[in-house]
């Protein structure tokens, strides 16, 4: 039988200048078995009447509540999506970021390696902590806007047992599954059995994202996180007006 698989996604205003290019990269996915839900987040209901005009083939709910704090309400509308999940028999659960742009191939891609915790591939601005961010990283740089892109994949240092470092882009190649330390939350397959045992979270007191505590708790529940270099996947984060370290309430 066809694994079924939700493809679940997180939208709001915020990044509603990314939501034609992917409703469009969604329409062209192969695979034949899947659904798509969206969970608007937004402050108002402008955003989701515009989602449910323009695009009616598309399902969106609203989140419960509104939340200020952009951590708490991403959480809170991937546990909706991992409700879904259980409760519909989904074998699957590809939780994608809203600007993240995956190939048309990524469910045939992903799940032929039947993991439980497999993410495609994406660039993005490195964190300030640099994570041993060398040459070999960077994809572009922009001098006028001092713009640096890397894989948002972090591997163990070969030299620091006890560190981690940015995947290079040297390393994409040969197309392979690897093993990684922390991937970032843009393009996520995650299987039904997965979604059972671990939700999604953040610490209040801590600035790291659901995407760190996500592979965290895997590895404390025995799972192994891949990332799959053959599945890139299109950021669109130049489209930006504005940067996350600039929003408050994160």
């Amino acid at each position: 039988m066809m694994l079924k698989v939700l493809i679940g996604i997180p939208v709001s205003e915020m990044h509603a200048y990314a939501i034609e290019e992917l409703i469009d990269a969604l329409r062209k996915i192969r695979y034949p078995n899947f659904d798509v839900l969206f969970v608007d987040n937004s402050s108002t209901d402008k955003f989701y009447n515009y989602l449910k005009e323009k695009y009616p083939n598309i399902s969106v709910i609203r989140d419960h509540f509104f939340h200020e704090k952009i951590r708490k309400k991403m959480v809170e509308c991937k546990n909706l999506l991992r409700e879904k999940v259980l409760k519909e028999k989904y074998d699957y659960l590809l939780a994608l970021d809203q600007d993240t742009i995956p190939p048309e191939d990524v469910l045939e891609r992903l799940l032929s390696f039947k993991k439980d915790f497999i993410a495609g591939v994406y660039f993005g601005y490195p964190h300030k902590e640099g994570f041993n961010l060398t040459q070999k990283n960077i994809v572009k740089i922009d001098k006028r806007k001092a713009t640096i892109f890397t894989p948002i994949v972090w591997i163990s240092h070969p030299e620091y047992p006890k560190k981690v470092r940015y995947l290079t882009v040297e390393e994409l190649k040969p197309e392979r599954l690897i093993e990684v330390f922390l991937v970032g939350s843009g393009c996520i397959l995650l299987s039904r059995e997965f979604l059972e045992k671990i939700k999604f979270r953040y610490v209040e007191d801590n600035t790291n994202y659901d995407d760190y505590w996500l592979c965290e708790d895997a590895r404390e529940s025995g799972y192994k996180v891949y990332a799959y270099t053959g599945c890139i996947c299109k950021h669109l984060i130049l489209k930006r007006e504005w940067h996350w370290d600039k929003i408050e309430n994160k």
